[in-house]
């Protein structure tokens, strides 16, 4: 198995970015009015945008997961790849 930090990184990245554009749409929609809806509207309508604002949320906290478990998993097959250096250089220093 090959481990490739550049494209961790850059998924990284993208599931960053992903959190804070669903940030931006849940302060956006948590912002937006029913005003000038007719009054029949305006509950269904405001429902409507709190059922989105959730979603946003969600997808946000989900993104910001994705990334750290990324950061973390990227992190322990370094520290992983590291060790076993170690060991090798060890045993290439005993043998001698």
């Amino acid at each position: 198995m090959t481990y490739d930090p550049a494209s961790t990184n850059r998924l990284i990245a993208r599931w960053r970015t992903q959190a804070s554009q669903m940030r931006g749409a849940t302060e956006t929609l948590g912002e937006a009015t029913t005003g000038g809806l007719p009054s029949r509207a305006v509950g269904a309508a405001q429902i409507f945008l709190d059922m989105w604002e959730q979603s946003a949320r969600k997808a946000s906290v989900a993104a910001d997961v994705y990334a750290d478990e990324l950061t973390s998993t990227g992190t322990s097959y370094q520290s992983f790849d590291a060790e076993i250096a170690r060991r090798m250089n060890a045993l290439g220093s005993d043998a001698q």
